[in-house]
C-alpha cells in the first residue's frame, strides 16, 4: 500500500498549521481513513521540506483537535470522529509579542479629545523627516521615556521597523553582513531576508550582548553594522547595565562599527541611558508609538546622526516618501494633551502586573528580578523546545516558534513567551499555568508525539 503523505498549500498561516489543514482536508475527503497510521515525524518532515519541531506541533495540535491519536511506541494516528474535526477547545495565543489590552480608547472616551480642525495642512507632500511641530513632540516623548534628544535630526517613520529597514537601506548593500543579538526581533530576521543580508549571531547572557564576543566579531572584520536592543530585549527581555553600555560602544568605536539601536521598550526602563546617548555620532536610534501609545498609527522615530540624514532622506523619497502627517498630527496632540502619557504610564504597570503573575506561575523557571515586560524567556534546552511547545499546544496555548527568533541556534535556546495577550489577566493566568504542566513532561506525553 502506497504511503499517505499530504500536499502542503502555500499561504501565510504558520507551516504547522498549513499541515494540520492539509491532514484535516484529506481525512474530510476520505483519502486518510480512521485508525490510518501517519509517517513518523521525522520521515514527514523530510518528505516536506519541514524542520521536525513543525510536524511535532502538527501532530500535537491534531491530538488536542481529537484529529490524531498518538499511543505509546506504536505512533501516530487518525482518531475517530465522534466529532466535527473543527471543533476547538479553549485556545489562548501567546505568541504575538504586542503591548498589554489598549487603554487608548478609555483614555479618549474619559478626554475632552477632539479630531484638530488644521487636517488641511496635512493632507498633501510634505517633508521626508516629518512636520517640525509633531517632531518636536515626538523629541519630548523620547526626553520623557529616557532619551535626551531634539527634533533636528528625528525623522518620522512608519513604525520601528520601517526605520530600521530605512537605515539598514541607507548604510547596506546586499550581501553585506550584520551582527546582531544571537536571539532577535523576527522582523530583523524577516527584512535581512528580503534585502539579501546576513545576520551573524553573538552570544548573549543576562544582560543582552556579551562585549567579549562583540570585539573579537568586530576585529574580524566581518560585518560594519550592530543591531541591538539594549532596553528589554524583544526576545529575552534583557536589559544592559551601564557599565555593559558602555563597553559595547567603547568597542563600536574601536573597530568603527555602526549601531541600530531600537528601543522600543524603553518606556518600561526610563532609568536606562540609551546607546544614542553614548555614541551619537554613530547611532541611528529607533523607536515606535505601537508599544506604548497604539500600533493603529504606524508611527515610529529614527534618530540619525547628522552626516547621514541626507541617505536617509534619499531613502525614505525612494519608498514611501514620507510617514502619514495626518497619524503624526493625531499622535503630537496626544502627546502635548498629555493622553499619551497616561496609555503610557498604564501600560507600564500592566507590565509589572503580568511579568507579576509569571514569575509566580513559571517560577523556578523564569529569571529572578524580571524586568516589567510584555514577554518573559524561558531558558530550556534546544531538544527540549519543541516539545515543550508541542505538550503547550496540546494543553490549548501557543507558543512562538524558536525559528522565528534565533539567529544562531548553538549560542541561545528556549521558549519566549509573550504576556500581553489575552486581555483578561484571569486569561493569561490559565494560560500560563498550562504552560507551567508542560514545563513538567511525563513520559507517556513525551512518547505520544514521537
Amino acid at each position: 500500500m502506497q504511503k499517505w503523505y499530504p500536499e502542503l498549500r502555500p499561504g501565510k498561516a504558520p507551516a504547522f498549521l498549513r499541515l494540520l489543514e492539509a491532514i484535516e482536508k484529506d481525512v474530510s475527503s476520505g483519502s486518510l481513513a480512521v485508525g490510518a497510521k501517519l509517517p513518523t515525524q521525522r520521515d514527514l518532515a523530510e518528505r516536506l521540506g519541514l524542520s521536525v519541531g513543525t510536524v511535532i506541533k502538527a501532530y500535537a495540535e491534531g491530538q488536542r483537535r481529537s484529529l490524531l491519536v498518538g499511543h505509546v511506541g506504536r505512533g501516530t494516528f487518525v482518531a475517530e470522529q465522534r466529532q466535527s474535526v473543527q471543533s476547538r477547545v479553549r485556545v489562548i495565543d501567546l505568541s504575538l509579542n504586542i503591548p498589554g489590552p489598549s487603554r487608548l480608547p478609555k483614555v479618549l472616551a474619559d478626554s475632552r479629545w477632539t479630531f484638530p480642525s488644521d487636517i488641511s495642512d496635512y493632507v498633501g507632500y510634505l517633508s521626508q523627516s516629518g512636520v517640525m511641530d509633531h517632531r518636536s513632540q515626538f523629541a519630548r516623548l523620547l526626553r520623557d521615556t529616557g532619551f535626551d534628544t531634539g527634533p533636528d535630526n528625528l525623522v518620522v517613520t512608519n513604525g520601528a521597523q520601517h526605520g530600521f529597514s530605512l537605515t539598514l537601506s541607507a548604510i547596506c548593500q546586499p550581501g553585506d553582513k550584520v551582527f546582531v543579538e544571537a536571539a532577535t526581533y523576527h522582523g530583523m530576521k524577516s527584512y535581512a531576508h528580503f534585502a539579501k543580508l546576513e545576520l551573524v549571531g553573538l552570544p548573549m547572557d543576562s544582560e543582552g550582548l556579551v562585549p567579549e564576543a562583540f570585539d573579537r566579531a568586530a576585529a574580524s572584520g566581518n560585518a560594519r553594522v550592530l543591531f541591538t536592543m539594549p532596553t528589554v530585549q524583544s526576545s529575552t527581555a534583557t536589559i544592559m547595565g551601564a557599565a555593559r553600555r558602555q563597553e559595547i560602544v567603547r568597542i563600536a568605536r574601536k573597530h568603527d562599527i555602526l549601531i541600530i539601536e531600537d528601543d522600543a521598550y524603553g518606556f518600561l526602563d526610563q532609568a536606562s541611558i540609551p546607546l544614542a546617548s553614548l555614541a551619537p555620532e554613530r547611532t541611528f536610534y529607533v523607536n515606535t508609538l505601537s508599544k506604548c501609545l497604539a500600533p493603529g498609527l504606524r508611527l515610529g522615530m529614527l534618530v540619525v546622526p547628522e552626516q547621514y540624514i541626507p541617505r536617509i532622506h534619499q531613502a525614505m523619497r525612494a519608498t514611501v516618501w514620507m510617514a502619514s502627517p495626518i497619524s503624526s498630527m493625531i499622535a503630537s496632540e496626544w502627546i502635548e494633551n498629555g493622553l499619551a502619557a497616561k496609555v503610557r504610564q498604564s501600560l507600564a504597570q500592566e507590565a509589572k502586573n503580568r511579568v507579576k503573575l509569571a514569575s509566580q506561575i513559571l517560577r523556578p523557571h523564569i529569571r529572578a528580578n524580571h524586568p516589567p515586560s510584555f514577554h518573559v524567556w524561558l531558558d530550556l534546552p534546544s531538544g527540549a523546545v519543541e516539545h515543550v511547545a508541542a505538550r503547550a499546544l496540546q494543553r490549548g496555548v501557543i507558543t512562538t516558534p524558536s525559528s522565528a527568533l534565533l539567529v544562531d541556534p548553538s549560542l541561545i535556546s528556549g521558549l519566549r513567551i509573550s504576556i500581553g495577550v489575552p486581555d483578561r489577566i484571569e486569561d493569561l493566568g490559565w494560560a500560563l499555568r498550562q504552560l507551567a504542566g508542560s514545563l513538567e513532561p511525563t513520559n507517556e506525553a513525551d512518547m505520544s508525539i514521537i
